[in-house]
């Protein structure tokens, strides 16, 4: 009986050390991809303007209680042959003090040429972030990708994500763009470098 017991606690404890060595391993392949593609979808999301999609993508916290008042905060862009940079025939346009109107100005549209176009986005670089003020721990992604306006050259921006768990999904809960020569995300982020 003694034998058996001993035994038993043997097993039990060779049983343990594996699943410690699972879990060791498991830590040390790194970043999920689940992870890229989060921050991915959010950054190509928000150069499209499309909110909804993008809102979706981020924590409650960042959407600021609800994705109803994220979606609020970031009106859509007017459907394509709607914009109208005339004033309305009914409504008075306004005056400055001296009598007279601004010029208008044009709207933003889905496809005219007040919007830009964007180019791949690539997510690296993913490390861990500590938890930083009223942000939680999770991971900090650098995210690279191309904007280019009508008339204008192309201009490539490098940001850092903090992505965080929430309910079972990576989501976006802190962004800041990194300044040229700036490497470290986590700086970036207001956390240690």
């Amino acid at each position: 009986m003694t034998r058996t017991a001993a035994l038993a606690a043997v097993v039990l404890l060779a049983a343990g050390c594996a699943a410690d060595d699972q879990d060791a391993t498991a830590t040390d392949e790194g970043p999920p991809s689940a992870l890229y593609e989060a921050a991915r979808t959010y950054q190509e999301a928000a150069a499209r303007g499309d909110w909804r999609t993008a809102c979706a993508a981020t924590t409650v916290r960042r959407q600021g209680g609800s994705l109803a008042r994220c979606l609020d905060s970031h009106p859509a862009p007017a459907p394509e042959g709607t914009a109208d940079s005339s004033p309305s025939p009914t409504a008075e346009p306004p005056r400055y003090a001296d009598g007279s109107t601004p010029a208008p100005r044009e709207t933003r549209t889905s496809g005219g040429p007040a919007r830009a176009s964007t180019g791949p986005v690539s997510a690296t670089d993913a490390q861990p972030a500590p938890a930083s003020g009223e942000h939680p721990a999770g991971y900090a992604v650098l995210v690279t990708y191309t904007v280019k306006w009508p008339g204008t050259p192309a201009s490539t921006t490098r940001r850092a994500l903090r992505l965080v768990q929430e309910h079972g999904a990576w989501r976006v809960d802190q962004l800041a763009d990194l300044h040229p020569g700036e490497t470290s995300l986590l700086s970036a982020l207001g956390g240690r470098p």
